[in-house]
């Protein structure tokens, strides 16, 4: 008999599979000459290792960045297996660039995180927020996904991360037919975090209060129907 999976558990295997199926149609659709145009639109997630980006084969949440490393977003349309990388040369945006001075505590670590909102190619007639980068202090167990919550408010459906910062407004992954082979661009400027201070600091990527909140309430309404039955036995 199968064996449900746990809460928790559930949202990284969609994560990982749903990133698994995308990855399998990008691949599907980039191998002939006549299907070379097409592609879809979506948040590209990256691992940076080194200088280079490394094309994250899960979702955000089924992935734990190391202490001191740097994640990677570009909205775009992709048209291959291997993604569409941020603009942001690596030699300059480096952990210690983005974060400066900022020291983790005892139980957290320090990540960096580069968002590349994409050009007004894939903007669909909005104008795309300026590319960023963010120092993201979060517990030393926190996965890709809650490094992003704590620097950046995000729409996510179905395990896939569809909007950072309220961009784009609707739409996830959606496929795009007549697209333009991805050409080697240029580097942009990131803004970076105005003070060490900027840093977002979170043990559970921006999620600890409704947690917190709602296990007090269960400890009080567990109290209470504890004293309650107490209170029973004796009268009886």
């Amino acid at each position: 008999m199968p064996t449900a999976l746990p809460r928790r558990t559930l949202p990284r295997v969609l994560g990982v599979l749903l990133s698994l199926v995308l990855v399998g149609l990008l691949v599907g659709t980039s191998g002939g000459t006549a299907d070379a145009a097409s592609g879809y639109r979506y948040w590209n997630y990256f691992h940076v290792t080194g200088s280079t980006y490394t094309f994250a084969q899960t979702g955000a949440a089924g992935y734990t960045p190391k202490p001191n490393s740097v994640e990677a977003y570009r909205y775009g349309t992709s048209t291959t297996a291997k993604g569409l990388p941020p603009r942001a040369d690596l030699a300059t945006y480096t952990i210690g660039k983005i974060c400066g001075d900022t020291k983790p505590g005892a139980h957290q670590k320090r990540v960096g995180v580069l968002l590349d909102y994409g050009t007004a190619a894939d903007a669909q007639g909005a104008t795309p927020p300026k590319p960023r980068a963010a120092c993201a202090v979060v517990a030393k167990d926190a996965d890709g996904q809650q490094v992003l919550d704590a620097v950046a408010k995000v729409r996510v459906a179905k395990g896939l991360t569809c909007a950072i910062d309220g961009y784009p407004a609707s739409g996830c992954g959606d496929q795009v037919t007549n697209a333009s082979a991805p050409t080697k661009e240029q580097h942009v400027a990131f803004s970076l975090p105005k003070s060490a201070g900027a840093a977002t600091s979170t043990d559970t990527g921006g999620s600890s209060t409704p947690l917190v909140v709602g296990a007090a309430v269960l400890v009080v309404l567990l109290i209470g129907g504890g004293v309650a039955l107490t209170r029973r036995n004796r009268a009886a």
